[in-house]
């Protein structure tokens, strides 16, 4: 769990990747939003329609999973596939579910790694042999594992949240107005370059963000913001409406920077002190 103890999200429209033609320079904009909601341990990733874009959710949704699979599991996941040409070439996020392959003999009792189920019940998590899973599951079916016996070798499943440590992130598909309604995240920031300046507002944010169970920020498009996307009465349907860049000196700031800062922001007011 992010944050101290604060669940986290990032809400971004499908059409995200509109002003880049080459599946190249989509993918390499994919790679800097994951790696910064790596950075930060956001939990979910949100990708909802914009309904003048011309959708990218399928694109989107695969290339960040993918990002977030463990490297010794994704050609078990994700067979040859076009959307992912150039995903591959992407630094690695080296989160803490993205284990190195190690022998069996540095395994220890009680570690969590990545795997999916083959056939016959035993499950690969990138070593030499498949341990036997306690349980059931499908095969081909990603699970969260604990290494609960060495001699013989057995894994027992376990929920991302149990594991005591950052985990990576899910990939969800929705309407706007599931995104603004979510109950999982009580506390809803929108950013536009027409909000309220964060200066003006921090102490209401950081006063909100003492309370809040969860948090998440959602972001427009590089062409229509979310005025536009959600409408005039965007600021009745989230907590704040934030300019994040009040003194900008450039024409546009890219979504990838705006929730490289946004998360910066809310890491900041997370870290201190009562």
């Amino acid at each position: 769990m992010a944050l101290l103890g604060r669940r986290l999200a990032v809400s971004i429209p499908d059409s995200l990747l509109e002003e880049k033609t080459s599946l190249r320079e989509k993918t390499a904009k994919l790679g800097l939003v994951a790696r910064a909601c790596a950075i930060y341990g956001v939990d979910v990733i949100e990708v909802f329609g914009d309904p003048k874009g011309r959708g990218e959710a399928q694109t989107i949704r695969k290339v960040l999973e993918y990002l977030e699979t463990p490297q010794y599991l994704r050609k078990r996941l994700y067979p040859l596939d076009e959307t992912l040409r150039y995903a591959g070439m992407l630094p690695p996020l080296r989160i803490p579910s993205h284990k190195a392959r190690i022998s069996l003999e540095e395994l220890r009792l009680g570690d969590v790694r990545e795997g999916v189920v083959n056939r016959d019940g035993t499950v690969d998590i990138g070593l030499a042999a498949a341990p036997r899973l306690v349980g059931k599951a499908a095969p081909g079916e990603r699970v969260t594992v604990r290494v609960s016996s060495l001699r013989p070798l057995v894994v027992e499943p376990v929920q991302p949240g149990q594991v005591g440590t950052y985990w990576g992130y899910a990939v969800e598909a929705k309407p706007v107005y599931e995104v603004l309604s979510d109950p999982r995240f009580p506390m809803k920031v929108a950013t536009s370059r027409l909000g309220n300046d964060i200066a003006v507002e921090l102490a209401g944010v950081r006063a909100l963000l003492k309370q809040a169970s969860g948090v998440k920020l959602i972001f427009g498009s590089p062409s229509r913001g979310l005025f536009e996307i959600v409408g005039e009465d965007l600021p009745k349907r989230v907590d704040f409406v934030l300019n994040l860049f009040p003194q900008q000196q450039v024409k546009s700031v890219r979504t990838e920077e705006a929730v490289l800062a946004g998360l910066g922001v809310v890491s900041l007011l997370s870290s201190e002190k009562a």
